[in-house]
């Protein structure tokens, strides 16, 4: 007889376990992950004027990126603006922009760092450029 309450007894308890184990691997069918916000880097700010062809690191800072991507610096006006190197970068790791070698229409060049794994989040900053 205690062989057979015994029996019942493991059987009760590997469901009971089952059971705790489907429940909490389940989760909040409500929860969503937080969304990924890309603010500038305190660090590595961009300037608010640089004169041509000047160089400047400038950084950016991802948070809730499940994959850790980084981010893709970019400008405007189109080929008028300067480049980044390297490009992209990780998050709150500063690239090097370059100024244009002119100034650009606009006297004015808009930065954007855009996050690697949602293009749709991103920050953008207004840099003048000057002559020396």
């Amino acid at each position: 007889m205690k062989f057979l309450q015994a029996k019942v007894l493991t059987a009760w308890a590997m469901i009971a376990m089952a059971a705790i184990a489907a429940l909490v691997a389940c989760g909040d069918p409500k929860y969503q992950a937080p969304a990924i916000v890309v603010a500038v880097s305190t660090g590595f700010p961009p300037p608010t004027a640089l004169e041509i062809s000047a160089t400047t690191g400038i950084a950016a800072v991802v948070t809730n990126d499940p994959k850790n991507a980084g981010v893709n610096f970019s400008c405007l006006p189109a080929k008028e603006c300067g480049t980044f190197s390297p490009n992209p970068v990780a998050s709150n790791v500063p690239t090097t922009y370059q100024a244009p070698p002119a100034v650009p229409s606009g006297g004015s060049v808009t930065v954007t760092a855009t996050s690697v794994t949602d293009s749709t989040k991103s920050v953008t900053a207004t840099i003048a450029i000057d002559e020396p």
